[in-house]
C-alpha cells in the first residue's frame, strides 16, 4: 500500500541524509542510516558486494570512500509503500564519483526497505544494482 505522507517525507529525508553521509564521507553519520542488527543486508554493484551486519557495512563504506575522491548519490522516481512501521523502497539511484583522477557514473537501481524505530526510519535492507550492460533494450536476454 502507498505510504502515506508523513512516512513519504520521512523516508525522503533518510535518502537525504544517505547523499548527504557520502557526498562529505561521513562514516559514522552513514552508519547511523541503518539498523544495529546482524540480519541488515546491503547488496552493492560489486561481485563482491554482499554485506552482512553493521561489521561489514563498516568496512564495506570505508572501502567506498578510500577509494574515491568524490562521491554524489542522486535519486529519483522513487516509490515508497508501507504497512506499519515497514515501508519499502524502489527508485533510481545515480552514482557520481571521482576514481583516479577520472569521473566514473553508475546509473544504478534501488530497492531498499525501511523500519521506523524509536521515531527514526532506518534501513534494513539496501540492494543497489546496475542494468546488464551487454542487454538491448527490448531484450529479454543478453545476444
Amino acid at each position: 500500500m502507498k505510504a502515506n505522507s508523513k512516512v513519504q517525507e520521512a523516508v525522503s529525508e533518510l535518502l537525504d541524509d544517505y547523499a548527504q553521509a557520502y557526498r562529505d564521507k561521513d562514516l559514522d553519520g552513514m552508519l547511523k542510516l541503518f539498523i544495529p542488527d546482524d540480519d541488515l543486508v546491503v547488496i552493492g554493484s560489486g561481485f563482491d558486494e554482499w554485506i552482512k551486519g553493521s561489521e561489514e557495512l563498516r568496512s564495506g563504506f570505508e572501502r567506498d570512500m578510500a577509494q574515491a575522491d568524490d562521491i554524489r548519490v542522486k535519486f529519483r522516481d522513487t516509490t515508497v509503500s508501507a504497512a506499519g512501521a515497514v515501508a519499502w523502497i524502489s527508485g533510481h539511484m545515480n552514482m557520481e564519483a571521482m576514481v583516479k583522477g577520472r569521473d566514473v557514473y553508475l546509473p544504478g537501481r534501488l530497492s531498499a526497505v525501511v523500519e521506523e524505530r524509536e521515531g527514526k526510519w532506518l534501513f534494513a535492507h539496501l540492494h543497489y544494482s546496475l542494468p546488464a550492460s551487454d542487454q538491448e533494450e527490448g531484450k529479454a536476454w543478453p545476444e
